[in-house]
C-alpha cells in the first residue's frame, strides 16, 4: 500500500487549513504531490495524472488531502481505468451543487456524474445536510444512499446493502471526516450533528475490508488545521483510526 500526500485545495478560500493536515497524520509519505492551489486547472491535471499512474500499477493507494475537491480527479482516473468500478463516499454532505469549471469540494461528485460516471456506481453514506438543489439532483442521479438513520434503525440491513453494492467490480472509497458526528470531529470546515460514531464507521469499513483484494484506493480529506489545537488533535486522532483501518486492508 502506498500513502500519497495530495495538498489540493479548492474550497473558495474556506478550506486552506486542510492543505497539510497529512503531515500530522503520516510520518513518511511514499509520494508528495507538488501542487499550486492558485492554478486549479493544473492542480486537477497533476492529481489525475498521479492517480492514473498509481492505478495503472494496480496497488492500493491512500490519498491524504487536502479538501474534498481532490476526489474529483482521483475518481475520474479510477473510473477511466476500471469500467466496472464502484465508489463508496462517506460524507455529511452530498457535494452535488452545480459544478464550476474546476469543481470545488461542494460539487465534485455532481461533476463526475454530469461528465459521464454512472450514478448507480456510487454509494453515498452518511449525508444529512442536503441543500434543495442537491436533493433534486440526487433523486434523479441514480446515486445510491445509506443514511445514518438507516444504520441505526437496522445495522444488519445497512451492512448487507453496502456488501451487495461492492459485491462486484473494483472499489474506491472517498472519506470526508465530517461524516462523523460534530461532537467527535470538530476540526473540519462544516461539522454536522447527528452523524456517525466511531463504532458505526468501523462496522461499515469492516464490510469494505471483506473485498480488500478489489479495493484499489481511498482518500481521506477535510481535516482543517485552522481550528483550536485541542480540536485538531482530537480530529487527527479519529482520522488516524480510519487510516489504520485502511492500512489493515492491505492485500
Amino acid at each position: 500500500m502506498k500513502l500519497v500526500k495530495v495538498p489540493g485545495v479548492n474550497g473558495l478560500g474556506k478550506t486552506k487549513g486542510t492543505r497539510d493536515f497529512g503531515d500530522l497524520l503520516v510520518s513518511k509519505f511514499d509520494k508528495v504531490l507538488e501542487l499550486d492551489n492558485g492554478n486549479l486547472e493544473e492542480q486537477i491535471i497533476k492529481i489525475y495524472d498521479a492517480a492514473d499512474e498509481f492505478f495503472y500499477h494496480d496497488e492500493m493507494i491512500v490519498f491524504i488531502g487536502g479538501d474534498h475537491s481532490i476526489s474529483y480527479p482521483i475518481a475520474r482516473a479510477f473510473f477511466d481505468k476500471f469500467e466496472n468500478g464502484k465508489m463508496v463516499v462517506f460524507d455529511a454532505h452530498p457535494d452535488l451543487m452545480p459544478p464550476m469549471k474546476e469543481p470545488t469540494h461542494e460539487e465534485w461528485l455532481r461533476a463526475l456524474v454530469e461528465q459521464g460516471v454512472n450514478g448507480e456506481d456510487i454509494l453515498l453514506i452518511g449525508a444529512r445536510k442536503i441543500e434543495k438543489e442537491e436533493g433534486k439532483f440526487l433523486a434523479l442521479s441514480g446515486i445510491k444512499t445509506i443514511t445514518v438513520d438507516e444504520v441505526r434503525y437496522d445495522l444488519a440491513r445497512s451492512l448487507r446493502k453496502l456488501r451487495e453494492f461492492i459485491s462486484q467490480g473494483e472499489v474506491y472509497v472517498s472519506f470526508d471526516v465530517d461524516v462523523f458526528d460534530a461532537r467527535i470531529v470538530k476540526a473540519t470546515g462544516y461539522p454536522v450533528k447527528e452523524g456517525f460514531d466511531e463504532e458505526e464507521i468501523m462496522n461499515l469499513l469492516g464490510v469494505i475490508s471483506e473485498v480488500k483484494e478489489r479495493l484499489k484506493g481511498a482518500d481521506l480529506v477535510e481535516v482543517n488545521l485552522d481550528f483550536p489545537k485541542k480540536h485538531v488533535a482530537e480530529t487527527i486522532s479519529v482520522a488516524k483510526k480510519v487510516l489504520d483501518k485502511f492500512e489493515g486492508m492491505r492485500k
